[in-house]
């Protein structure tokens, strides 16, 4: 399951408890831990806790951490956005553009 957005307020939860509980939890970086409603909620409630992370995003890409153990395990990934991201996406999509010009 894939969740994105930013709000830390708890009414504006993408994923409820229970799939956060039941989920093996990833973040696209650390300050999804203290910015995603779902997750400050969800450690707030005690439903997990920060050490019950999977890992982030950079250390599922370099290998440090293991993603889906198996097909029955449910992983959630929690993206809160990076600017440098938004700035490699519109590069991308300029220079695909220009490319086709």
């Amino acid at each position: 399951m894939s969740t994105i957005s930013v709000t830390t307020k708890h009414s504006m939860m993408e994923c409820d408890n229970e799939a956060i509980r039941r989920g093996r939890v990833f973040v696209d970086n650390e300050a999804a831990l203290v910015e995603a409603g779902e997750l400050v909620g969800a450690f707030e409630r005690r439903v997990i806790e920060k050490g019950d992370i999977g890992g982030n995003l950079v250390e599922l890409i370099k290998g440090e951490k293991v993603g889906r153990r198996s097909s029955e395990e449910i992983t959630v990934f929690k993206s809160v956005g990076s600017a440098i991201v938004d700035i490699l996406a519109a590069q991308l999509v300029y220079e695909t553009y220009i490319g086709k010009q």
